[in-house]
């Protein structure tokens, strides 16, 4: 489980120490940076996966990704306002307490006379991974751009040759086979975490199309597999959580698989048409609840879940319903919800106690409300 995420220097966020526990509700109005804390969390993954390079450009490249706050008070003239932008942060800071693991990752911009980076790439300048061993941090593998140190066997630390790129991360990429199984087992435990923001609901979305009959044991973070993430589950599984969400949200309706040996199909039967409606006939809403019980009522379900604003586009009316989805799945997965929604936090508060932090803006500054 993810006890601590730490961001600093991204975006909106100076600086953030965020405890996290199995179900944490991260709570503010539009435009006050809960999305970029959202995306801060991915891009741990994406330094896992060995994506975060080809992340960071897509959103702009580092300059646009660091720190864009200025952080000046009401009344503060230009050269006031210069000197805390210069103060602020120049590079992204990372860091995730996993159990007794951590790592940390340090990024930043690169130099145009010493670094063999092209314009958009990132460089990494520092991780690390430590585990936490009695009182005290013990640092197991350490890169210092180029450089990479493991701990042995016995204890020391070695250094090790290594080819990454200055935009590539030794979690995702370096890892020789003299590494701690600690290091391995926190590769392998954030590649495995999953990220759901705004399922395409358009007349032209995959989702809307029959899919390969396939297992599919968790959504994938596109939700390109829920009709086989449904039928998995319903088959391997237990359908009663599926036919309950159901009917929470669309009283008397049931859902439905067919499958031709190739694809399969969903549709939908509601009590009050005599047919049923295909995934091409539902309602934005609709469609996107349905991936959100697909999500949350999967059969194996990821170690831990990153819901962004699931609400959105959803009536009212199905807010309860969402919320008993993610308290029932926060029993099976470490669930961090970032939403607008403040009846879905106090819902999910009164219900089942769950953790809820609330995010403010102040001179630019994306900040606890505390």
């Amino acid at each position: 489980m993810i006890g601590h995420l730490r961001i600093r220097g991204y975006r909106s966020i100076r600086a953030l120490d965020l405890p996290l526990s199995p179900l944490t509700v991260i709570l503010g109005r539009n435009g006050v940076g809960k999305t970029n804390l959202y995306r801060g969390l991915e891009l741990v993954q994406m330094a896992a996966s060995g994506r975060l390079a080809t992340s960071l450009a897509a959103e702009g490249g580092m300059p646009l990704a660091l720190w864009a706050g200025d952080g000046q008070h009401a009344g503060e003239d230009a050269t006031e306002k210069a000197r805390a932008m210069r103060s602020g942060p120049r590079r992204i800071e990372l860091s995730v307490d996993i159990d007794h693991l951590r790592y940390d990752i340090a990024i930043g911009m690169p130099n145009r006379i010493s670094d063999p980076a092209l314009p958009l790439d990132p460089v990494i300048r520092e991780e690390r991974i430590s585990a936490r061993a009695g009182g005290r941090r013990v640092t197991m593998l350490e890169r210092k751009g180029p450089a990479l140190s493991l701990r042995d066997g016995d204890g020391r630390m070695q250094s090790f040759a290594s080819d990454l790129l200055m935009g590539e991360t030794a979690l995702a990429m370096g890892l020789p086979p003299e590494a701690r199984p600690e290091a391995l087992a926190l590769q392998n435990e954030i590649r495995g975490w999953r990220f759901y923001h705004q399922f395409r609901a358009d007349p032209a979305s995959p989702l809307r199309q029959p899919q390969f009959a396939l297992c599919a044991p968790s959504l994938d973070s596109d939700g390109g597999n829920w009709i086989a993430t449904l039928m998995t589950q319903a088959d391997l599984g237990e359908p009663y959580p599926i036919d309950r969400a159901v009917d929470a949200a669309f009283p008397g309706s049931r859902l439905t698989i067919t499958s031709d040996g190739t694809r399969a199909e969903l549709s939908l039967q509601m009590p009050e048409f005599h047919r049923p409606f295909s995934a091409l006939e539902l309602s934005d809403g609709m469609l996107r609840y349905l991936c959100l019980v697909a999500a949350l009522t999967a059969y194996r379900l990821p170690p831990v879940i990153v819901l962004n604003e699931p609400e959105t586009s959803l009536h009212s009316g199905l807010i309860g319903p969402l919320a008993a989805l993610i308290a029932e799945a926060s029993e099976r997965s470490q669930i961090i919800l970032v939403t607008h929604s403040p009846e879905l936090a106090e819902r999910l508060d009164l219900d089942c106690a769950a953790d809820v932090l609330r995010l403010v803006k102040d001179r630019g500054e994306t900040r606890l409300d505390i």
